[in-house]
């Protein structure tokens, strides 16, 4: 299990380990910084799929990417991952108007000035690739389900990798748009978001059977919408939404399962016989 978490921090750390070192400076390129932040988003991915080669083989890889594209799952989660940042995004303008007396720009709704340079559409698919595949394998297609296989409940799971989940982010913090220059109050707000999100990512994967792609999907528009420069206030109030959303999550799904419906999704058992299984 340790050996995801230093080949996924390592992997992600060397690509994002340039940018950090020229970060300010004048000679480098617009694009670099951007670039090698993808680039490192798919640090998780790649140790997952490196460890699973080396733990189980052939059947782990099946396994894995049998849950990479588990779209059979039910209209109602497809709705959560596709319109449900979209939707908080319209309660955060409401939130904004009430609290601040003006709407968003909803014009900017969906782009990006840190890649602005991609295009409207090739960001929304590089987005979902990069940070919602390329963590998302990784983070709830990897390491939650053995976090929480046996006793451990899946809220204690969550919290504990939201812990290696936020650390990860640590280069970030010198050279990407939102995170560098974060004062301290907003890194503490940053980190219970962290926590709040990776409970409801776990509530996402755990009820849907262990699918990935929904998780990667939602995980990629939420990092969307809340990149949108749509104004100074809406990223704040959609963090706070998506903690407020995390916590209900807790409260209805229960701390155990964070599933209603379902048990915990714990580690494949891939025994003899070559059948993968998971609880």
């Amino acid at each position: 299990m340790m050996l995801f978490f230093v080949l996924a921090f390592a992997f992600s750390w060397v690509a994002w380990a340039p940018a950090a070192f020229l970060s300010g400076g004048d000679s480098q390129p617009r694009t670099l910084a951007p670039l090698l932040h993808l680039l490192g988003g798919l640090g998780p991915m790649l140790s997952a799929f490196v460890v699973t080669a080396l733990a189980g083989g052939s059947v782990g890889l099946r396994e894995l990417l049998g849950r990479v594209f588990r779209w059979r799952v039910g209209l109602g989660w497809w709705g959560v991952a596709l319109l449900g940042t979209p939707v908080l995004f319209l309660l955060a303008a409401v939130v904004c108007r009430l609290l601040f007396g003006g709407w968003p720009q909803f014009a900017e709704f969906g782009r990006s000035e840190e890649f602005a340079f991609l295009g409207l559409l090739p960001y929304w698919l590089a987005n979902v690739v990069f940070f919602g595949f390329g963590e998302e394998v990784g983070w709830r297609g990897f390491a939650l389900p053995r976090l929480q296989t046996g006793p451990r409940s899946a809220l204690v799971a969550a919290l504990i990798l939201s812990l290696f989940w936020a650390a990860w982010h640590i280069p970030l913090f010198s050279f990407a748009m939102g995170l560098e220059g974060m004062g301290l109050a907003a890194i503490a707000g940053w980190l219970f978001s962290i926590a709040t999100g990776s409970i409801l990512l776990a509530w996402l994967y755990n009820s849907t059977g262990g699918s990935i792609l929904i998780v990667a999907i939602f995980h990629g528009t939420l990092d969307i919408t809340i990149g949108s420069p749509a104004g100074p206030a809406i990223a704040s109030v959609m963090g706070a939404l998506v903690t407020f959303w995390g916590l209900a999550v807790l409260a209805w799904a229960g701390p155990k399962h964070l599933s209603r419906r379902r048990r915990k999704q714990e580690a494949p058992d891939l025994s003899a016989g070559g059948e993968a299984r998971v609880v």
